[in-house]
């Protein structure tokens, strides 16, 4: 009888476990995998989410964009998007053209320009995002890669350095 009780005392502890379980919010965000070029070409802004650049601390390498409008022009019956990222504050406007997937099943957008080239001057990054609502984010950073030849006299040597300065955005689908 004992443990018909400590059975009975358990399966009701187990009910509320599970009727408390938190569920998702409206305006959370998840990875968008397989999103198509239609569904991310338009116009972006801020997306206002608190925590956006958490982790993240300004300096000569990393720049913060909350200022950040993007536009993303995709052709008619191509897989080629046309991506402009201006950041006004940081003084920073660069335009990728390419395809921003690198497989069908992916969330992210990857690019380069120049996209052709083997060592671009600039990339970008962006994680796309979808909630409840049927909303778009895009969070992530366009690059400028800058390469220097440094001569070392006192050893005769030649060197490479690379510098990669970050311009990080936070934006939401108009």
């Amino acid at each position: 009888m004992k443990n018909i009780k400590y059975l009975s005392v358990l399966l009701v502890l187990g009910l509320l476990f599970v009727s408390c379980e938190k569920q998702p919010q409206e305006s959370e965000w998840e990875k968008y995998y397989g999103y198509t070029n239609a569904e991310i070409v338009g116009s972006y802004s801020f997306s206002n989410v608190v925590d956006a650049f958490d982790g993240l601390t300004e300096g000569a390498y990393c720049h913060i964009c909350p200022d950040a409008k993007i536009d993303i022009v995709g052709w008619l019956g191509s897989n080629i998007v046309q991506f402009n990222v201006n950041c006004p504050s940081n003084e920073f406007n660069r335009t990728f053209e390419g395809r921003p997937r690198l497989t069908d099943d992916d969330f992210l957008i990857n690019m380069k320009y120049p996209s052709s080239h083997p060592h671009p001057d600039y990339e970008l990054t962006a994680y796309v995002y979808k909630n409840k609502r049927g909303n778009i984010r895009l969070h992530g950073f366009a690059r400028h890669i800058t390469y220097e030849t440094h001569v070392d006299t006192n050893n005769n040597t030649v060197y490479q350095v690379t510098a990669k300065v970050n311009y990080y955005f936070d934006v939401i689908k108009n």
